[in-house]
């Protein structure tokens, strides 16, 4: 199975949500977590592996821009339309109050140095609202039945 966490971008908050279902501490300093603030990853389009969970489930980290909530309904019903089952993919949205806040930063950060100088703003901006990523995620994990 695989597990993906969904927001407005993912090299962010959706990644210290992957990062914290994989059972890693919050990190002293959020650029030691792999692919944080990678932002030519990110405009490949593609979910960001991180790794596998205890249970061999891969675990998956993607940015889809503001509206995550129809993202989460095209991703879960294109699996429905391919036959697969909850067993294949499990989407996770992860949302945070900041989150417009949060996708302004990115886009305003298109330029590798103003990139560079907004990482610590979105960075203190994510401390904020780590309780609030890691609640998520403590439910997501309670409530979810990983093969």
């Amino acid at each position: 199975m695989n597990i993906l966490f969904l927001g407005t971008t993912g090299i962010h908050h959706t990644l210290i949500a992957a990062h914290l279902y994989l059972g890693k501490p919050e990190p002293a300093n959020y650029r030691n977590i792999r692919f944080w603030g990678d932002r030519s990853r990110e405009s490949l389009g593609y979910p960001l592996f991180l790794d596998y969970d205890e249970q061999r489930n891969g675990i998956y980290s993607l940015g889809v821009g503001r509206d995550v909530l129809m993202a989460t309904k095209s991703i879960e019903q294109l699996v429905e339309i391919l036959n697969c089952t909850e067993g294949d993919l499990i989407v996770k949205p992860i949302s945070i109050k900041r989150e417009w806040i949060l996708l302004f930063l990115h886009r305003i950060g298109r330029f590798k140095i103003v990139n560079y100088l907004l990482l610590p703003v979105i960075a203190y901006l994510l401390k904020k609202e780590f309780a609030t990523i890691r609640q998520q995620v403590e439910e997501f994990k309670s409530g979810v039945r990983c093969v």
